[in-house]
């Protein structure tokens, strides 16, 4: 085996393990996981693969060319220099952090070393899940030439979707995948408070806005926002809003600002697919009511 094939994974958590899985399971040489706890870097080397060595950060540049740095965003640029200091020359470098880009490991640039973000554009629960959910998952790329190129064979490997990210635009691409995850879960909590002022026990609601969150996800990404909207934005319904509005008073603040903000971004969707003006200012007067 060429040295400069072998791969090393920076990280315990889940999506360091997954994609660490996925790699051994593919047949590429991933020789060990290095964390900062002896058994947190066991139970993920044993999780990865049997062949797989756990070791500390210093001493992974002595056994791999090309990592893999999945760990927390504020981490990755003091681990570049950790490995950098501890001898990491040429190779490449390959951080999951989807906020940030290239940049991160200007430290290991400076030692030679190609560097890019490799970032799954998917929600990783457990290890376990996550081996499932990043097959076939689309992957925010970007970087050096080098990098870049082995970061479009892994992607190929999980039978994925590369989407090249500019290196100054990756605060703004995690912005959106933020959104389309995490503020769907806002979104979801807020519906249940809004059920229980109505008297719906939580568990029931969770139960009846499940699949009407799937569905209209499914619909979203089928055939887009505008042709996707319903509901009495879309349909100028200010009357119904000014209810909802009322309604509102029964919930904690934060789930009546976050029905008016949507509102407002429902509206400039409607607009778009041609609400009136009129029927803009009414519902945006039923809003502030």
């Amino acid at each position: 085996m060429n040295r400069r094939e072998r791969i090393g994974i920076v990280g315990t958590g889940r999506v360091g393990q997954a994609l660490g899985r996925l790699l051994v399971e593919a047949g590429e040489p991933v020789v060990a996981v290095a964390g900062r706890t002896a058994p947190h870097t066991e139970a993920a080397a044993a999780f990865i693969g049997s062949s797989v060595v756990p070791m500390n950060i210093a001493g992974l540049p002595q056994v791999a060319d090309r990592m893999l740095i999945a760990i927390s965003d504020d981490a990755v640029e003091d681990v570049a220099a950790e490995l950098a200091v501890a001898g990491a020359q040429g190779g490449i470098a390959l951080h999951t952090s989807g906020a940030h880009g290239p940049q991160l490991l200007r430290a290991l640039a400076a030692a030679g070393v190609a560097c890019g973000v490799l970032h799954p554009l998917q929600t990783v629960a457990t290890a376990e899940r996550g081996v499932t959910v990043l097959r076939g998952a689309t992957y925010g790329l970007g970087g050096d030439i080098e990098a870049t190129r082995w970061a479009e064979q892994i992607v190929a490997i999980a039978g994925g979707t590369p989407l090249r990210v500019p290196a100054d635009g990756f605060a703004s691409y995690h912005a959106g995948a933020v959104m389309a995850s995490n503020a769907v879960v806002a979104a979801v909590d807020a519906a249940i408070s809004l059920m229980r002022a109505a008297g719906v026990d939580g568990a029931a609601a969770l139960r009846a806005v499940g699949p009407l969150c799937v569905t209209t996800a499914r619909n979203v990404s089928e055939i887009g926002p505008e042709a996707a909207l319903t509901g009495p934005v879309q349909r100028g319904d200010a009357r119904t809003i000014g209810r909802h509005v009322a309604a509102l008073a029964a919930c904690p603040p934060y789930v009546a600002d976050l029905y008016r903000t949507s509102a407002h971004a429902l509206l400039a969707i409607s607009r778009r697919r041609g609400l009136s003006d009129a029927s803009a200012r009414a519902i945006e007067h039923a809003l502030e009511s």
